[in-house]
C-alpha cells in the first residue's frame, strides 16, 4: 500500500485536534419516501431508509461531513449514514466485520492503494463518470476505467529557511554545499536523512532515487519486474546513496525519526530544512512558532544534476464503492454533491495546507486559496499549482503511470526505509545496499 491506514493515522497524530481521528458513530435521518423503480418497470414508494446509502470513514472534520450528509439527505432520495471507524481499529478490519455480517458499506474512504486491492479482488464499482465530471486525478486506473474519486492530495515537498539558507538550492551539489556553510556558520544541521521503519524514511528514500533519475521498476499491475540494480540504473541509484551518505554527515542522526520529530527540530531551531509532507510541517509550526512560518520557503526535493523527475510523490486519499452494496447509484450522487460543494472546501481548509483538492480546478477555487494559512506562506500553492501534472501516488508508478502492485507493497513493508538503515548504520556500502533492496523486493 502506498498510503496505508497506519500512515495517516500517524500523520494525523501529529497534527492537533483539528485533524484527529474521530470514534464510532453514525449519523442519518428519516424523511419522506422518494421515487424508485420495481422489478417491472413501474414506480413504487420507496422509503429512505430502504434507499439508505452507508459510508464508511475514517477522516477528520466529522462536522463538516455530518453537515454535508444532512443537507444531502434533505434534498435526495437517498439517506446517506456516515459509520466512523472505531479508534484503534484499521479501515480494512472494519470492512472485513461489516463483509462477515452482510452489511457492505456502498461508499469507502481509504487510500488509493486499498482501493486498487480491492479492485483486484472485482469488488469495487467504476467511478470513471464521476471522476470525469468532476475533474479530478485518475489515481487508481484498471483497464480503462477510474476505481476512486480523490477527495484529498498531499503533496510531498522540501521547505527550508530562506533566512538561513542562502539562494534558492534544488541541485543535490547545492544542497550539500549549503550544508557544509550552514553547519560552520550557524551551528545547525540543513538536512535530515531519516532511517528505520518509518513513513518518514521510505518517503524520502524513495522521492531521492526518483530524483536521481533512477528507474526502480518496469511493468505494472502485479506484472513488475525490479530494474533499479541493472545498468545505468545502478549507476545513479548508487550515486545517490552516496549523496545520502554525505548529507547524513551534515546532519541530525535521524534513526528512527518519524514526520513528527523532523518537525519539532524545525520548531526548536535544530535544523532549517525538511524534505517531507511540508504542508502538515508548515501545519505544526504554525501552532507553535507562528513568528517561524512566514520564514519557510517551499520546493521540491533537491534533485540530481541533470535530472528532470517525471514523477512527484503525492499522497492520495479518496471515496470508492463496492458494486454489491446498496443504493451505490445514490452513493455516486453525494460525492458528486460534497466535491463540488462549500463542505468539501471548509473541510480542506480546516487541515490546510496538509490537504489540498485534487484538480487543479479545486486548487484555483477561492474558497479554498482563502484559507488563512496561505496569507503566511502564498507559496505553497504556487509550487503545488506548478508541479500539478507531476504529482501521482506511489501506486501509478507502473509502465505509462498504471498501477504498481509490487510498488504499494514496498512502501507498506517500508522496505526503503529499512534500506536507509542498513546503509547508514548497518555498515553496507551503498552498492551491497541496492543489492539488499533489490533482494527484498524480489522476495516480495
Amino acid at each position: 500500500m502506498d498510503e496505508p491506514t497506519t500512515t495517516r493515522r500517524r500523520l494525523l497524530g501529529t497534527a492537533g485536534a483539528a485533524i484527529g481521528l474521530g470514534t464510532a458513530g453514525c449519523i442519518g435521518s428519516s424523511g419522506q419516501g422518494g421515487q424508485g423503480t420495481n422489478n417491472t418497470g413501474g414506480t413504487t414508494n420507496l422509503s429512505k431508509q430502504e434507499n439508505k446509502v452507508a459510508f464508511l470513514n475514517d477522516r477528520s472534520a466529522r462536522d463538516t461531513w455530518e453537515a454535508a450528509a444532512k443537507e444531502f439527505n434533505n434534498n435526495s432520495d437517498y439517506t446517506v449514514e456516515i459509520t466512523w471507524v472505531p479508534k484503534g481499529t484499521s479501515t480494512n478490519e472494519q470492512l472485513a466485520k461489516m463483509r462477515s455480517a452482510g452489511n457492505l458499506p456502498a461508499l469507502v474512504f481509504e487510500t488509493s492503494s486499498d482501493c486498487y486491492n480491492e479492485t483486484r479482488k472485482g469488488r469495487t464499482e467504476p467511478l470513471t463518470d464521476v471522476v470525469d465530471e468532476l475533474g479530478v486525478k485518475n489515481t487508481v486506473p484498471v483497464d480503462g476505467d477510474a476505481y476512486m474519486v480523490p477527495a484529498v492530495a498531499s503533496p510531498l515537498t522540501m521547505i527550508y529557511r530562506s533566512d538561513i539558507v542562502k539562494g534558492n538550492p534544488r541541485t543535490r551539489e547545492e544542497w550539500q554545499s549549503e550544508a557544509k556553510r550552514i553547519q560552520d556558520q550557524e551551528g545547525q544541521a540543513a538536512y535530515a536523512v531519516p532511517t528505520g521503519r518509518t513513513n518518514a524514511a521510505t518517503t524520502h528514500m524513495n522521492q531521492s532515487l526518483w530524483n536521481g533519475g533512477v528507474d526502480l521498476y518496469s511493468g505494472s499491475g502485479t506484472d513488475i519486474e525490479v530494474v533499479f540494480d541493472k545498468g545505468e540504473n545502478r549507476k545513479r541509484a548508487v550515486q545517490t546513496l552516496k549523496w545520502l551518505q554525505e548529507m547524513d554527515e551534515l546532519g541530525p542522526k535521524a534513526s528512527g525519526w518519524e514526520w513528527g520529530d523532523c518537525t519539532n527540530a524545525l520548531i526548536q531551531n535544530q535544523l532549517v530544512g525538511w524534505a517531507g509532507l511540508g504542508g502538515l510541517a508548515i501545519q505544526e509550526i504554525q501552532a507553535n512558532r507562528p513568528d517561524l512560518t512566514s520564514k519557510f520557503t517551499p520546493a521540491p526535493y533537491p534533485v540530481a544534476s541533470g535530472q528532470d523527475p517525471s514523477q512527484w510523490w503525492s499522497y492520495f486519499e479518496g471515496i470508492y464503492a463496492y458494486k454489491k452494496a446498496d443504493n451505490v447509484k445514490g452513493g455516486k450522487e453525494f460525492i458528486k454533491f460534497f466535491m463540488q460543494s462549500d463542505y468539501y472546501f471548509k473541510y480542506l481548509r480546516e487541515t490546510a495546507p496538509f490537504s489540498f483538492p485534487t484538480s487543479k480546478k479545486g486548487i484555483q477555487d477561492e474558497r479554498y486559496r482563502k484559507a488563512e494559512i496561505y496569507n503566511a506562506v502564498p507559496k505553497f500553492l504556487d509550487v503545488v499549482e506548478s508541479n500539478w501534472d507531476q504529482m501521482a501516488p506511489v501506486l501509478n508508478t507502473g509502465d505509462n503511470g498504471k498501477p504498481n502492485a509490487l510498488a504499494a507493497n514496498a512502501y507498506s513493508q517500508q522496505l526503503y526505509g529499512q534500506a536507509a538503515s542498513e546503509l547508514l548504520y548497518g555498515n553496507r556500502s551503498p552498492e551491497e545496499t541496492v543489492d539488499w533492496l533489490a533482494k527484498q523486493l524480489r522476495n516480495l
